[in-house]
C-alpha cells in the first residue's frame, strides 16, 4: 500500500510540473482608423515593455510574442498618437503549445489598456 502512494504521488508531481513546463504564445490587436498613428505598447516574453508608434494603412496592428510560461501578465495599451484617444478595438488572445489563438480579453471603443494573466 506505501509503494502505491509513493507512486501516486509521484505521478501527481510530474504531471504539475509539466503544466508548468508548458508553453504559450500571446497575440495583441489594436484596431485604428486606417492611416492614423498609434502608440502601442505591451508586455514582451521578457516581461519589460515594448512600445511601438505606427501607422497602418489597414488600421489593423498584431504583434505575437513568446514563449511564455503560465503566470505570465499580458498589459497592452494603444492610444492614438495625435490626441491620446482610445482606439477602436483592442484584444489579447492566447496560443497554447501550437494550438490556435484563443480570445480571452477584448474591448471596443474607449478603452486604452487591457490586461490578461494566463493562469
Amino acid at each position: 500500500m506505501f509503494c502505491f502512494f509513493c507512486i501516486a504521488c509521484l505521478f501527481v508531481t510530474g504531471c504539475e510540473e509539466d503544466d508548468d513546463m508548458e508553453e504559450y504564445y500571446v497575440r495583441y490587436t489594436a484596431v485604428a482608423q486606417p492611416g492614423r498613428s498609434v502608440h502601442m505598447s505591451f508586455t514582451n516574453e521578457t516581461g519589460k515593455t515594448t512600445s511601438i508608434r505606427a501607422t497602418m494603412s489597414d488600421g489593423k496592428f498584431q504583434y505575437a510574442v513568446g514563449p511564455v510560461r503560465r503566470g505570465f501578465e499580458a498589459h497592452l495599451y494603444v492610444e492614438y498618437e495625435e490626441d491620446g484617444g482610445p482606439v477602436d478595438f483592442i484584444s489579447v488572445e492566447v496560443a497554447e503549445e501550437d494550438r490556435p489563438f484563443v480570445l480571452k480579453k477584448s474591448y471596443s471603443k474607449n478603452a486604452l489598456g487591457i490586461d490578461y494573466k494566463i493562469e
